[in-house]
């Protein structure tokens, strides 16, 4: 099972979906400075009501996460995911692999578990990419920082990947499945930074996954372990059981 998932990281590193996911991140890396400079006039809003212009890292974090790395969650998450066992399906050889050993709940796993790989490598990759290309080009950057802060949303990345699959077996179509996974991927992202605009809502918008993934965002200044450690044990734990939650739904799905 293993090697299978190995093999299965490396068949889908070499896609086509992967590269294009990938240019669009690296797109995202070099031309957030630019957004940066002349940010949409709401973002200006939000900057000016909660930073008060103060920090410019930490304006920064707010439109790499709030412009960028969200809509990256919401939206390649389902590229890479729309496809798990349901494109074998479509393509008539589920049979073939349900003779084998392997049974469809455990195939699903693995099929999900990869995708997440991917998902995480095209992350981590991006941020690593970033943190060499910002300094000198964004105020006061702060690569350790940085990379702490994106460690902790890399966790609802991967969660992102792991509800797209299951949205999607779960709908039984590929289509009809990716635009339900979008929807509601877009949801949890309309809603992300709600309980930092309105701190009454803030205790409400913690049930959010992809709203613990941004919770570096309170404290840039005093990152610790004792600050990341938990909202990250809580989106490994919620990706557990939302692949958990698919490998039994994708039960019902026909060969």
């Amino acid at each position: 099972m293993t090697r299978l998932l190995w093999l299965d990281y490396l068949a889908a590193l070499r896609e086509r979906k992967t590269w294009i996911a990938a240019a669009m991140l690296v797109y995202a890396v070099l031309a957030i400075p630019l957004l940066l400079a002349d940010p949409p006039p709401h973002v200006r809003e939000a900057i000016a009501a909660w930073f008060h212009d103060a920090d410019p890292f930490a304006v920064f974090m707010f439109v790499w996460i709030d412009l960028v790395m969200n809509k990256v969650v919401a939206f390649v998450p389902v590229i890479l995911a729309s496809g798990v066992v349901l494109r074998e399906r479509d393509t008539g050889v589920l049979g073939l692999l349900a003779a084998k050993p392997l049974t469809l709940s455990r195939y699903f796993v693995v099929r999900t578990a990869s995708t997440c790989a991917v998902m995480l490598t095209l992350y981590a990759a991006t941020q690593l990419l970033g943190a060499a290309w910002f300094p000198g080009r964004v105020a006061g950057f702060r690569p350790g920082t940085f990379l702490a802060a994106m460690s902790l949303h890399a966790f609802a990345a991967v969660f992102a990947t792991a509800l797209a699959a299951t949205v999607t077996v779960a709908v039984g179509r590929r289509g009809a499945g990716a635009l339900v996974a979008l929807m509601l991927l877009g949801l949890l992202v309309g809603l992300a930074l709600v309980g930092f605009y309105q701190p009454d809502w803030y205790a409400m918008t913690l049930a959010n996954p992809l709203t613990l993934g941004a919770l570096a965002m309170r404290d840039l200044e005093h990152l610790s372990p004792s600050l990341l450690l938990p909202p990250m044990l809580a989106l490994a734990g919620l990706t557990a059981v939302t692949i958990a939650i698919g490998a039994w739904v994708v039960r019902k799905v026909e060969a």
